[in-house]
């Protein structure tokens, strides 16, 4: 590769950093951005799994104390009051999600076009929207066995690229008068098994492709990744925890509007 494939990778990485941890869809981005960039190759199928290993370990990081938490309530067999949800609840809520990604994750990887994106942000900022207005004065701080497998129905939305994860998360707590704050840190404890289950089987339908030249791509990818995300990770949490999310719609539709016009 030539230093410009590199400073592609590098993009990619960043990109991938700013918007994992905000409700814009991180998947979507980097459809969009690699489409920009021309950098269309059977590659960016591998660099688009492997780069999401970063994200996995930076949430482990941020939310250790919770995982801490989870695993002594597993050794212990008890149901402390210091924590908002367990591990029952959140294998509970990988159950739909898990089954229709599991059986469906070739389908709905060719759902990944432009026109689905332009769809899949419209919708998405409705979820948002609905979720602004939608604030209980009495909100819910411990999670449920029905509001998990509610919320991992409702997360299924998320397979279809441009929704994002988080955002439909953030709309099912919302439904369900669950503190963000908690449904937010659930969210993405759930999504350490659920990235790495669906990374590996795309994967291995995926491990023709990859070469032992593409090695120097996906570390510096997920590098990068991985510095972004140290950087600017905690703020993009306290700011979907507490911030309203106005900014985030209006930024969606812009990006929908850009995007519909660019490509048409």
């Amino acid at each position: 590769m030539d230093y410009k494939e590199y400073i592609k990778i590098i993009i990619l990485g960043i990109v991938e950093g700013i918007t994992e941890f905000l409700p814009v869809s991180s998947t979507g981005h980097m459809i969009l951005v690699s489409d920009l960039l021309n950098f269309n190759s059977n590659r960016i199928k591998i660099f688009d799994i492997v780069i999401q290993f970063s994200s996995i370990i930076v949430v482990m990081f941020f939310f250790k104390d919770t995982l801490i938490k989870i695993i002594k309530q597993i050794i212990n067999k008890s149901n402390s009051k210091n924590i908002n949800f367990f591990i029952g609840h959140i294998i509970v809520c990988l159950i739909p999600i898990g089954i229709l990604g599991l059986f469906f994750h070739r389908k709905l990887e060719q759902l990944s076009n432009i026109n689905n994106i332009i769809l899949s942000l419209l919708c998405g900022s409705i979820t948002l929207t609905i979720s602004e207005f939608l604030k209980p004065n009495k909100l819910i701080n411990r999670i449920n066995y029905l509001q998990a497998f509610i919320i991992g129905c409702i997360q299924c939305l998320s397979l279809y690229p441009g929704f994002s994860r988080l955002g439909t998360t953030i709309f099912s707590g919302s439904l369900l008068k669950i503190n963000r704050c908690v449904i937010i840190e659930f969210s993405f404890i759930m999504s350490i098994p659920l990235i790495c289950s669906t990374s590996i089987l795309s994967i291995i339908d995926n491990i023709k492709l990859l070469k032992l030249s593409d090695i120097p791509i996906l570390i510096i990818g997920m590098l990068t990744t991985f510095i972004v995300l140290m950087i600017i990770g905690k703020k993009c949490l306290l700011f979907i925890k507490y911030k309203s999310l106005k900014l985030i719609i209006i930024y969606r539709l812009i990006v929908m509007t850009v995007i519909y016009f660019y490509f048409n």
